[in-house]
């Protein structure tokens, strides 16, 4: 399907009429194409101190590295899991 608009504003609006996962959709699809700096920008990631690296082996810092075994990895689990991690490494 070939779609045809005339500025950001347009385009905007076709966004807003889609449904939720449509949007989803699309939105994993144009951050699978975005470069992996670009990607953490937008994900706000660029000023959280970690590093975001493609693949199996995640070393965040030398302190810290995650190793991800299975396809159901969530980003929401890590975040806590390092969360607490920090609360204990203060105490």
């Amino acid at each position: 399907m070939e779609v045809n608009f005339s500025g950001v504003e347009e385009l905007d609006r076709l966004i807003e009429g889609l449904g939720a996962a449509e949007k989803e959709e699309l939105a994993a699809r144009v951050l699978k194409k975005l470069s992996p700096e670009a990607r953490s920008r937008v994900l706000g990631l660029s000023q959280s101190g970690l590093t975001v690296v493609t693949g199996s082996f995640v070393s965040l810092n030398s302190d810290i590295a995650v190793n991800i075994q299975n396809s159901s990895f969530n980003p929401e689990d890590l975040v806590k899991a390092l969360l607490e991690y920090r609360k204990r490494s203060q105490s």
